[in-house]
């Protein structure tokens, strides 16, 4: 038997493989508008600017703007809608969520030494969320393909001897192997056979060849998706202040990255002749990992203007996945209805791999109006379409998945604008934020308005921001067989405040 070489319990298996697709890339290259109250008050336009704890991890040379050492945290509280476009039909959900989004420092050291270029040297931290995952959405509609494909696709070239049950195996034993020997294919085949979705064309062991046993003109479809997770990002940040003039710092940042993507299909309005029908087939996807990249940036000063240019090196992460699947469906055995359920008690455990997010460079501007306020602008492009997929094996599927990112993505351009207007201490603030889209074919932007309010009690500062961010993506259902797209378009309430103190 296929088994005797292997325990007969195991709940976690090994693959040579990964599990990544391009619905995955474009979760991990996506960005929110996150940090500090003042910084995401004013569209985060701050790259001229400087003097924010959030705005160090933007522009290193933020640091030595400061004129006093100061720590601050933020408080962030997120409502998400989430509209769904499949096949012409609608469907929305919504979920809540509050947490500490951004805590920062820096420490300001000032050169008492007039010989010295260097009039002032700081040296600062500060972590945020790149992005929150969490999100809940239903995509609904009617497809005239089915997941029937799917299972067809992965089926198509496997020996049919590695589909049955045999003597005392169980499913949890061959999904198992399957995995170990021959990798994530041969387990899409097994579920589908052992759900009666599909069957050979013959019943000899050889038999490479597949047919459905589900039959339809149209189908529907309702997918349940629940994401959770961040990306974060620890800014160790540099900078100082050359003969009054330039700022100039490096940041190394530190990423933490987790992923939770569980989705749940369910399959209806088969033709009444189908042997098999009314099916569910649930994947949930863990993607953990961390990584490393730099910043180099500058600030230059000239009277009442003020320019900026940052360097954002690619983001070098190095990940591991895991999943689980379990798929049912109703099928016809001798006149009567039976519900067949293959739930593997399985995780697959998949090799690491590295993704590297391309790099970005950031122009900026700003004016300052005296002690009145001030204007500033931030330019930013970024080419997605370089993102690259890879192992320590030279893995032919990731090899499919960059050249599959390069024809589907391109390059990103952000331009942030964002304004302050000071009355004694109270200073109010407002932004708008526009970002092209990164996939090919599709003609939305992600945009932001923001406004906020702070208050300056000279040892300390309160602030308070709004933030009305809307994001418009696309996704495949499934990577092969089954590749329909529906849209997801994203649309946030952000309050957070922000409460910093001088030291």
């Amino acid at each position: 038997m296929r088994i005797t070489i292997y325990t007969l319990i195991a709940i976690l298996i090994s693959q040579l493989s990964v599990s990544q697709t391009v619905n995955d890339v474009n979760r991990f290259v996506s960005t929110e508008l996150n940090g500090s109250a003042r910084y995401t008050s004013m569209a985060g336009a701050f790259g001229a600017l400087g003097g924010d704890l959030t705005a160090i991890s933007f522009n290193p040379a933020s640091s030595s703007v400061f004129l006093h050492s100061e720590l601050g945290a933020s408080l962030n509280y997120k409502n998400k809608l989430t509209e769904s476009s499949y096949f012409n039909s609608q469907g929305s959900s919504e979920n809540e969520d509050v947490r500490l989004d951004h805590l920062g420092g820096v420490f300001v050291f000032n050169n008492t030494n007039s010989d010295s270029p260097w009039s002032r040297v700081s040296v600062g931290f500060n972590l945020h969320k790149i992005i929150q995952f969490n999100q809940n959405a239903v995509v609904q509609g009617t497809n005239p393909g089915g997941i029937d494909q799917y299972f067809l696709y992965y089926a198509d070239g496997l020996a049919f001897k590695n589909l049955p049950l045999y003597d005392d195996e169980t499913t949890d034993d061959v999904y198992r192997v399957l995995g170990d020997e021959q990798g994530f294919a041969a387990q899409q085949a097994f579920l589908g056979y052992q759900g009666y979705i599909i069957d050979p064309t013959n019943d000899t062991d050889e038999n490479t060849t597949y047919r459905s046993n589900v039959l339809y003109n149209t189908v529907n479809h309702k997918i349940d998706i629940i994401n959770s997770g961040w990306h974060r990002k620890t800014s160790l940040n540099l900078s100082g202040l050359y003969k009054d003039v330039f700022h100039l710092g490096v940041n190394i940042n530190f990423h933490k990255l987790y992923l939770n993507n569980a989705q749940n299909l369910f399959e209806t309005n088969h033709s009444e002749n189908s042997t098999t029908y009314n099916i569910n087939f649930e994947n949930e996807l863990l993607s953990f990992g961390e990584g490393i990249s730099a910043q180099f940036g500058a600030i230059y000063k000239i009277k009442n203007i003020r320019l900026g240019a940052t360097y954002d090196s690619p983001q070098w992460l190095t990940l591991v996945d895991e999943t689980r699947q379990s798929t049912s469906a109703f099928h016809y055995e001798g006149g009567i209805d039976i519900r067949e359920e293959i739930s593997p008690n399985i995780t697959n455990l998949y090799d690491e791999y590295q993704i590297r997010i391309p790099s970005k460079i950031t122009l900026s501007f700003a004016y300052i109006f005296g002690s009145k306020g001030l204007i500033s602008f931030d330019y930013s492009t970024q080419n997605l379409a370089n993102t690259r997929l890879n192992d320590d094996f030279g893995s032919t599927y990731l090899t499919e998945v960059t050249e599959k990112v390069e024809s589907r993505f391109y390059g990103v351009t952000t331009f942030k604008i964002g304004g302050e207007y000071r009355l004694n201490d109270l200073s109010f603030r407002a932004g708008i934020l526009n970002q092209n889209t990164a996939q090919k074919n599709s003609n939305t932007n992600t945009m932001a308005l923001t406004f906020g309010l702070g208050i300056d009690f000279g040892s300390s500062s309160l602030a308070v921001s709004l933030i009305n961010f809307e994001q418009n993506k696309q996704f495949e259902l499934f990577s092969e067989g089954l590749t329909d797209t529906y849209s997801l378009n994203q649309k946030l309430t952000q309050v957070s405040i922000s409460y910093n103190f001088k030291l």
